[in-house]
Order: C-alpha cells, then sequence, then structure tokens
C-alpha cells in the first residue's frame, strides 16, 4: 500500500506510562494516511540512547507521548532502538 504523509513533527516531549512522567526525549514522527484508507496513522522515533528503562518501555501496556504543543499520542515501542507506533490518532491538547 501507498502511503501520503500528512504532517511531520519534531521537537522534545515527555514520555508518560499511565500517569508517571519517565523521561524527557526528542521525537520525530510522521502522520500519515493510507492511499486508500481514512485513518490517519502515526510512527517515528524516540531518543532512548543509553537509558536503561528501555526494556520498561518495551514491555509497558500504555504509553503516552505528550508533544512540544501540548498534544499526546498514545504508543508503543516497537524495538529497543526507539522506533515507535502509534496506537492512537494524535489526541488534542
Amino acid at each position: 500500500m501507498s502511503r501520503r504523509v500528512v504532517e511531520s513533527l519534531s521537537g522534545v516531549g515527555e514520555i508518560y506510562s499511565g500517569g508517571m512522567l519517565l523521561r524527557s526525549t526528542p521525537y520525530r514522527l510522521s502522520v500519515f494516511r493510507e492511499v486508500d484508507g481514512d485513518d490517519l496513522k502515526v510512527d517515528g522515533h524516540i531518543d532512548i540512547t543509553g537509558i536503561g528503562e528501555a526494556v520498561v518501555l518495551a514491555g509497558a501496556p500504555i504509553l503516552t507521548l505528550r508533544l512540544s504543543d501540548g498534544r499526546q499520542l498514545q504508543f508503543r515501542l516497537t524495538d529497543t532502538g526507539g522506533t515507535i507506533c502509534g496506537t492512537s490518532g494524535i489526541q488534542p491538547a
């Protein structure tokens, strides 16, 4: 399937597990739409270089990234290198 990028985002955000702040980190995200679909999807990368909680993040049930503009994204970590996949759309501030 082909996809079209709708928005590219970068900045420094905060990662939460439940209501607990885990850390602040740089992020790069792409919001895209599949050519034959209506749903927006999000994927990207967060910087987790040199932190021990990468293993914890990989197993956390609900992770939220609060973007620098206040919007939020629920996501899952797809590898210990910092690649993420949104599990929800970006929620307003």
